[in-house]
């Protein structure tokens, strides 16, 4: 087999992708190419190619991956994202991901507890924190066991103080203000059974004052 092509991959100038017989193989840091003279007319095994693309790749993934939740907490599927966006191969990042779990580095579970508590600071309501939790790649599984811990009641006096604090000098009683008070709060995922709680809510409060 006959190394083709070496081509500088768009998502990281510092990789580059190997084509063998005019066929994607793998990829490798730039350095490491140069290193190991794979260059277009090389000739390689197939045992050459496995051990290039895992020996090479392995070590700077996991590197890669623990940089990456050094400096955020993220879901298996985002820690993937980003891992398959610095141009490592799809076999290196799932046994890259695995180590890491069975490390307890990754677990959806944790991450999950973890958004949970910064969506109830953001005060999302449980569409939006399922949508949100959906696009992180957080199976349905835990997403139904993190929203059976979430009682929207527990943050309904902060929800009432925001509509209050965005809207207190407007008419609660006015459809226009009502609509543009239903929007925002439909818009952070919460439901029109508690958003007409929440501006009779209000509505009390600025009456009392």
């Amino acid at each position: 087999m006959k190394v083709t092509d070496v081509v500088v991959q768009k998502n990281n100038t510092q990789r580059v992708s190997v084509f063998v017989d005019n066929e994607y193989a793998f990829s490798l840091d730039g350095a490491d190419a140069i290193l190991m003279k794979i260059k277009p007319g090389r000739e390689l095994t197939k045992e050459d190619i496995e051990k290039c693309n895992y020996e090479c790749n392995y070590t700077k993934a996991r590197d890669k991956a623990l940089e990456i939740l050094s400096r955020k907490s993220v879901s298996k599927k985002e820690l993937s994202d980003k891992l398959l966006e610095k141009g490592y191969d799809e076999p290196i990042v799932n046994d890259t991901i695995s180590e890491l779990e069975n490390l307890g580095y990754v677990n959806d579970e944790d991450y999950a507890s973890l958004f949970l508590e910064h969506c109830m600071q953001k005060m999302w309501g449980r569409k939006k924190i399922r949508f949100e939790m959906k696009q992180k790649g957080i199976p349905d599984c835990i997403i139904d066991e993190k929203l059976s811990e979430f009682d929207e009641d527990d943050i309904l006096e902060e929800i009432k103080e925001t509509v209050i604090s965005k809207y207190g000098n407007d008419d609660l009683s006015d459809m226009k203000t009502k609509a543009k008070i239903t929007r925002y709060l439909a818009s952070r995922g919460f439901d029109f059974p508690l958003i007409d709680k929440v501006i009779r809510m209000s509505k009390e409060e600025l009456s009392d004052e």
